[in-house]
């Protein structure tokens, strides 16, 4: 029970912050790149998170996430997607891991 309120104090902290560009006018006047770069940062904010434990996570097959990595990368790069990405860096990384 004492990590269910750390957790929900996160969670809450999270939404808002992804919620908050989405609602805030100002940021439609802005110039489009600046725009979608302020809509991005809560998705950006995430890689140093993220990054650190895809190469600790498997230390005796790095390669293989970063390989993950690279594909979703490519990936939401060209496409401007994410669910796409994320199942096929899931699924490089597993087979990869597999091999």
């Amino acid at each position: 029970m004492k990590f269910v309120i750390p957790i929900l104090v996160s969670a809450a902290a999270t939404f808002i912050v992804r919620l908050l560009p989405y609602y805030v006018s100002a940021i439609d006047r802005l110039p489009p790149f600046l725009s979608k770069s302020l809509r991005l940062l809560p998705i950006a904010a995430l890689g140093p998170l993220i990054f650190p434990a895809v190469i600790t996570d498997y230390p005796s097959r790095w390669w293989a996430a970063l390989l993950g990595l690279a594909v979703a990368s490519l990936f939401a790069w060209r496409k401007n997607g994410m669910i796409i990405p994320i199942l096929l860096s899931i699924l490089t990384t597993w087979i990869a891991l597999a091999v």
